[in-house]
């Protein structure tokens, strides 16, 4: 049994936001059903697609966001496994609890727990 759900999002940290928002919307047409100043969302018919405006962000930089059934209990395997915590567990505005992890090369796996 996986210890996560589906993918649920891959967030893409960019340095510029309404040239990403370009790319993505206007070239590859996706459908944009979230945005602000910050922040905008696509949907790919699959996992969401998550720009997000960094002026600091490395070329490359992503994370992939999973599902998760218990964030304490997905957590806790992890930790288990010597998986190292990135962001603890957190509350989101919206409801939901997310925590962040690192593979072994540092990228970084949103975990997410539905309310």
């Amino acid at each position: 049994m996986s210890l996560v759900g589906a993918l649920e999002l891959v967030r893409v940290r960019v340095r510029d936001l309404a040239a990403a928002r370009g790319f993505y919307g206007d070239t590859l047409k996706l459908a944009l059903v979230a945005a602000d100043a910050a922040i905008a969302v696509y949907d790919t018919g699959q996992a969401k697609l998550v720009l997000e405006q960094d002026a600091a962000a490395a070329p490359g930089t992503i994370e992939l966001g999973f599902t998760v059934a218990s964030l304490e209990t997905a957590l806790a395997a992890l930790v288990a496994a010597d998986v190292r915590v990135v962001v603890p567990p957190k509350t989101e505005a919206w409801g939901g609890r997310t925590a962040l992890v690192a593979d072994p090369d540092g990228n970084r796996l949103a975990l997410i727990q539905y309310p």
